[in-house]
């Protein structure tokens, strides 16, 4: 069996072939020009402003579930995309709005995407809002068990500060690795 490859030409393509031979990185077109809440040897990742969001949307903090949303920058991750978005919620009883768990207990549930690397992320940082700034589908989503926010909080953290090392791709030829930390609990399975 023959397998071909088509494509059109441009730089692009170079520089996705070459990523998937392991060497070369995205193309940042719109570096942020704020200040990042993390640095790591690999990548950058920023805090997005859940406050401003909620105010834009009009919600009340205490209506909404999301505990931090950042923007993680990791161009060595993947040749085509440079971004992502790292999203923590808890599950705890909110007014007029179910909360499915898979995992018995869950106090808590992430969600990881690819961000559109043509889209300004400026935009997101600033508000949270992600507005077509994701790819579909998602890269990966756990729901887990913490006893607190604080913990949960701090789980995420370290997980960002491994991918601005660059010792933990967000990129989904690595799931198992994200497997490892948060269960696989919410991947679904193929049906016999």
């Amino acid at each position: 069996m023959k397998v071909g490859l088509i494509m059109s030409s441009g730089a692009s393509n170079v520089r996705f072939l070459a990523g998937l031979a392991g060497d070369a990185t995205a193309e940042v077109k719109d570096p942020v020009m704020l200040p990042p809440d993390m640095v790591g040897p690999k990548g950058l990742a920023w805090k997005c402003n859940l406050a401003e969001g909620r105010r834009l949307k009009g919600f009340r903090e205490e209506d909404d579930a999301t505990l931090v949303h950042w923007l993680i920058e990791a161009p060595w991750a993947h040749p085509a995309w440079h971004s992502y978005s790292l999203i923590l919620v808890h599950l705890r009883p909110m007014p007029n709005q179910p909360r499915e768990t898979y995992l018995p207990c869950a106090s808590h549930e992430l969600w990881l995407y690819a961000c559109n690397p043509d889209m300004e992320r400026t935009p997101m940082i600033m508000t949270g809002i992600p507005e077509g700034r994701w790819l579909a589908p998602v890269n990966f989503a756990a729901q887990f068990v913490e006893p607190n926010d604080a913990d949960a909080l701090a789980r995420i953290d370290r997980v960002v500060e491994e991918i601005c090392a660059g010792t933990l791709s967000p990129d989904t030829d690595f799931q198992r690795e994200w497997v490892k930390r948060f269960g696989d609990n919410m991947i679904m399975r193929e049906f016999p």
